[in-house]
C-alpha cells in the first residue's frame, strides 16, 4: 500500500516548512508529560511527525521516537531539529513496521490527514495487543472573541480540506470497535505572540498556504486587522488535548 497524502497537505506544508515550523506552538507539558509516563515506557511510533515538534518535546523526555512523515520537506526539516529520533518515510495509511511490534501509535495535529478506513487498518495491524493509539492536538479558544474573528477569516478558505473541527476523524476511531476509549485529558496552552507571529500560523495552515500568493495577502491584511488592536505582544490562546484508545488483549 503507498503512503497517502491529501493533495492540500502535500502542496501546503511542502510550500514553506520553516514558516511551519516557526508558526506552530508545542504541546503543553503536562499533556507530553502524560504521553510519556503512561504510553512512551517502550517507545512511540509518531504517525504524521511533520516538523518534528512533538517528536522533540517526546525526546526531551528520554522517549524514543519512530517518526514517519511522508512529505519530503517536512522530514528533511524533521531529520535536523530532531537527528535523536529514528526518521522514516512512512504514512498512517502505510507503516513500514512488522504486526504486532508497537505498544505505542501517536499522531499530533495530523490524525484528521488521514484515510480513517485504511490508516485504522495498519494501526491495528501493528500494535500489539493492549497497545494504545494516542491523538494530541492544539486547539485555539474561540471563546476568546478576536479568536472567533481570526478562525471566521481562515474557515472561508478551507473548502473541503479535513479538519479536526469536523470530528470526522474521532468519529472514525470511535466507530472502531477494535479499539476502545481510555484516556481524555485538556490544558489550556496560551501562547505568547506577536501580529507577525499570527501571520506565521495562518500561512502555516495547509489550505492557507497552498492559496495563490494574492489571496494569500488576503488573508493576511484581514488578520493584521483583528490582531492590530492587541499591542505588540499578545496571548494566543490554545487548549492542549489528549485522547487514548486501547486495543484488546485479544484482537
Amino acid at each position: 500500500m503507498e503512503a497517502l497524502v491529501h493533495e492540500t497537505a502535500a502542496i501546503g506544508y511542502a510550500r514553506d516548512t520553516d514558516r511551519y515550523h516557526r508558526g506552530r506552538p508545542s504541546y503543553h507539558p503536562e499533556i507530553i508529560e502524560r504521553v510519556a509516563s503512561r504510553y512512551g515506557q517502550n517507545g512511540v511510533v509518531e504517525l504524521g511527525a511533520g516538523t518534528g515538534i512533538l517528536t522533540r518535546q517526546l525526546i526531551d523526555l528520554g522517549v524514543p521516537v519512530i517518526a514517519l512523515e511522508p512529505v519530503i520537506s517536512m522530514r528533511t526539516t524533521l531529520s535536523g531539529t530532531v537527528p535523536e529520533a529514528d526518521v522514516r518515510v512512512g504514512s498512517a495509511e502505510n507503516i513500514p513496521l512488522p504486526d504486532n511490534s508497537v505498544d505505542t501509535i501517536i499522531a499530533g495535529q495530523a490524525f484528521h490527514w488521514f484515510d480513517p478506513p485504511a490508516a485504522l487498518d495498519e494501526i491495528v495491524r501493528v500494535l500489539r495487543p493492549e497497545g494504545h493509539l494516542v491523538t494530541v492536538w492544539n486547539v485555539r479558544d474561540e471563546s476568546i472573541r478576536w479568536v472567533a474573528e481570526y478562525s471566521k477569516v481562515i474557515e472561508q478558505y478551507a473548502v473541503n480540506a479535513p479538519r479536526y473541527r469536523d470530528m470526522n476523524w474521532r468519529r472514525a476511531i470511535n466507530a472502531d470497535h477494535r479499539l476502545g476509549p481510555v484516556d481524555e485529558a485538556r490544558v489550556a496552552n496560551p501562547q505568547v505572540i506577536s501580529a507577525h507571529g499570527v501571520i506565521d500560523r495562518v500561512l502555516s495552515t495547509s489550505f492557507i498556504a497552498a492559496l495563490a500568493p494574492d489571496r494569500q495577502q488576503d488573508v493576511v491584511n484581514q488578520v493584521r486587522r483583528i490582531v492590530a488592536p492587541l499591542g505588540p505582544t499578545f496571548e494566543l490562546p490554545y487548549i492542549s488535548q489528549l485522547q487514548a484508545w486501547r486495543l484488546p488483549e485479544q484482537s
